[in-house]
């Protein structure tokens, strides 16, 4: 639908009504936004590389304030 389409149609739409588009054009940006941040969580998609074996250990330097 193009722009002028859409004030066409708007122009007999009441307050309310001119309300709810607004918040429906809002909720569409908004989801657009969220899936394009979507992308970079796909950017390991072949999992986990490499883990050391002594991942969850404290390191020496930091058990002095364990």
């Amino acid at each position: 639908m193009a722009y002028a389409e859409l004030m066409e149609v708007a122009k007999g739409l009441s307050e309310d009504e001119i309300s709810e588009v607004v918040d429906f054009a809002r909720f569409i940006d908004a989801k657009r936004k969220k899936d394009d941040n979507k992308v970079v969580f796909d950017l390991l998609k072949g999992g986990l590389i490499y883990m050391a074996d002594d991942f969850d250990e404290t390191p020496e330097c930091f058990k002095e304030y364990m």
